[in-house]
């Protein structure tokens, strides 16, 4: 996180700096302004979680507990979409010296899929935007700066599934004979 902010010091400071002067210039350009400060603050969003995922990995590199029963098979590029827009991190593919399975430890400590490409964030947005509007409306909104397809929403909405609800029967009367 450290070297994202640093980051942001040296050019996204400069970039909001600029963004700010043109806002002076011309105040009655206000969306500009707006969506200058947004696309900077975004883009150090991204940065920031970025980081933390591929410092997360380098722990489960050198973990002394993790280097006993894995070893370091090679190292891959995933793209996640968050609801800020899509992070691009590096992540270790890992074995298990006993078993022989193969495995992203990073992905099962965040109870990731193998093959997922949208955090929970974005998948919360996608299915909230789904049931107000249309599949590829859901897929446009999903994320501040990127999208996914109608496809990709219609899946996701059928895999879901929900727990069956008890009918609850009436009580029968009991009619006594006389």
């Amino acid at each position: 996180m450290i070297k994202s902010i640093q980051q942001f010091e040296e050019s996204g400071i400069k970039k909001l700096e600029k963004v700010i002067e043109c806002f002076i210039k011309d105040p009655k350009d206000m969306a500009s302004f707006v969506y200058g400060v947004r696309d900077e603050v975004i883009a150090l969003g991204l940065d920031i979680i970025k980081e933390t995922l591929e410092d997360c990995n380098q722990m489960l590199r050198d973990s002394a507990k993790r280097k006993r029963s894995w070893e370091v098979v090679r190292t891959d590029r995933k793209k996640l979409t968050t609801y800020l827009g899509t992070v691009c991190f590096e992540k270790t593919l890992f074995r298990n010296k006993q078993t022989g399975e193969s495995a992203y430890l990073l992905d099962r400590i965040m109870g990731v899929e193998s093959h997922e490409r949208l955090t929970e964030d974005a998948e919360a947005k996608l299915l909230e935007e789904a049931v107000q509007t249309s599949y590829r409306k859901a897929g446009e909104e999903i994320s501040l700066t990127d999208q996914v397809s109608k496809q990709t929403v219609k899946n996701k909405l059928h895999k879901l599934t929900f727990p069956q609800q008890k009918e609850e029967k009436p009580e029968k009367k009991t009619v006594e004979l006389q």
